[in-house]
């Protein structure tokens, strides 16, 4: 079910109008808001496919008995059954994931496997939203194995009714329907302690409409939209080569502004439907594209991931805690692993193997720029900012380009878009031109409003207490309404 779909709207007024009836005032007001939320996120989950509720059910109840055994051993000082139960939950989830996701893809690597084998291990279903429910799953585990999360600790240990209700406060915390398939990515510390009764009062409405509002305007009006000229990128490696340039490279960037409108979008819609029920989400995109290295584009673009991968992946690797060579070894496996995470293809691995390098590669350079470092005074003025410039302009331009091995369905394809481009030819069509400009520049000047915020913040609040606000949402309401491109999933649904 999509966001921008009328089952959705119609799902979330029933589910909004019964989750603040008057009853949830009541004694038993929290156990009807989470039970309410987790029947219409199975709905939700469930409505293309009833069959794949089975492995959300799968997935809850084994990282609930998990936690609950952690948490017993914890109790109890065993911090060597904490450890075995640990990796065996880990090992749970990233099962789960395994075969759903990687196993179709190792298959094809495997010339002794029986050629039926490995077409029925290919047609094996990649469930929607996997990778980002194994994600939370394993984050819960984790952090209840570092002593970070005990609010549910009670509970599972118990028997019967008491560790029903800590399996259904689990089950929530997984299935929440606003972060199920796409994010963002909530650890389990951050969410267990807003498990409480809500009142339609504590509704922060201003911010639910400005997340709602710039959500849906990114997806709906703009990433929607130029989805229907970006599909032209993946005609193939033949046609591509015989396109000329002034028609690919206005693609390529339709496509990168495109797939943050499109991520983003779907991040702000669940911001703002997690605070319609009471819930605070991480912000995962802080105008990343006014970035001025690779390094601050990670920590702007999908930050619950990058978080996640810090967290769980790179501080255990040993982060920067075991010299300069061991840190470039981990920035890089960590990205490699964070591109495969993405989707089980080379292409995803060649995408995050390359920004795995250039985080490497600033880091270096971060290091012998530190080691050369003088006691002259920074340069300041005109200079500085055009040094700032040209940093944005290679980093925007640099994630620009590899968004074509996160896009493309294969190498030949990348070198067909190439051999377009610098072909010389002249021929030029009106309509991914028109689309980057009109649509595009929508994104231009939500960076640009990024910007304000970051750099002139009195003026930025001082536009956001005038009427200008309310004004724009009309606008942007508008055009949602009148120039809304075909509906499409997210691109982050595949993962």
């Amino acid at each position: 079910m999509l966001f921008n779909s009328w089952e959705f709207l119609f799902l979330l007024a029933v589910t909004f109008a019964l989750y603040y009836a008057p009853w949830s005032r009541g004694r038993h007001g929290k156990a009807w808001q989470v039970t309410l939320a987790l029947v219409a996120s199975v709905i939700f989950y469930g409505w293309e496919d009833p069959k794949l509720v089975g492995l959300l059910a799968i997935s809850c109840v084994g990282n609930s008995l998990a936690t609950g055994r952690i948490i017993l051993h914890k109790v109890n000082g065993d911090e060597a059954k904490v450890r075995q139960w640990t990796r065996l939950a880990v090992v749970m989830n990233l099962a789960l994931l395994g075969f759903f996701k990687y196993l179709p893809f190792l298959a094809g690597m495997m010339p002794f496997l029986p050629e039926q084998w490995v077409e029925e291990l290919k047609a094996i279903p990649l469930p929607i939203g996997i990778s980002f429910y194994t994600f939370h799953g394993i984050s819960m585990i984790v952090d209840v194995a570092r002593g970070e999360v005990t609010r549910e600790g009670d509970a599972l240990m118990s028997k019967g009714g008491r560790f029903a209700k800590g399996v259904r406060d689990i089950g929530f915390y997984l299935l929440f329907f606003p972060q199920l398939v796409a994010g963002p990515i909530v650890k389990a510390k951050e969410f267990w302690p807003q498990i409480v009764s809500k009142r339609i009062e504590d509704i922060p409405w201003r911010q639910v409409i400005r997340a709602l509002v710039a959500g849906y305007f990114l997806k709906v009006f703009v990433a929607d939209n130029l989805a229907e000229q970006t599909t032209a990128l993946v005609i193939g490696p033949d046609a591509l080569a015989a396109t000329g340039p002034l028609n690919l490279v206005p693609l390529l960037y339709a496509y990168s502004l495109q797939i943050f409108a499109d991520f983003a979008g779907y991040s702000l819609i669940a911001i703002g439907l997690a605070s319609m029920f009471g819930y605070r989400f991480p912000i995962n995109f802080n105008f990343p594209y006014l970035s001025t290295s690779i390094t601050e584009f990670w920590r702007r673009w999908h930050m619950s991931l990058s978080a996640w991968l810090r967290d769980y992946l790179y501080i255990p690797l040993g982060g920067n805690r075991k010299g300069p060579g061991r840190t470039y070894v981990n920035l890089f496996l960590v990205m490699f692993l964070g591109g495969l995470w993405h989707g089980a293809e080379w292409k995803f691995a060649l995408w995050g193997s390359l920004h795995g390098l250039l985080l490497a590669l600033e880091r270096l350079a971060g290091r012998r720029k530190a080691a050369d470092k003088t006691t002259e005074a920074p340069a300041r003025g005109i200079l500085t900012t055009l040094r700032a410039c040209c940093a944005w302009f290679l980093t925007f331009h640099a994630v620009t380009l590899l968004w074509l091995t996160f896009l493309m369905p294969d190498m030949a394809s990348i070198a067909g878009f190439f051999k377009g481009v610098f072909s010389g030819k002249t021929g030029f069509s009106g309509p991914p031109a028109f689309s980057l400009l009109f649509y595009g520049t929508a994104v231009v000047l939500y960076h640009a409003w990024g910007w304000l915020r970051e750099h002139r913040e009195t003026l930025s609040q001082k536009l956001l207490r005038s009427p200008l606000e309310p004004v724009l949402h009309a606008v942007m309401v508008f055009l949602i309404v009148t120039n809304p491109g075909a509906p499409r999933g997210f691109i982050y649904f595949q993962f």
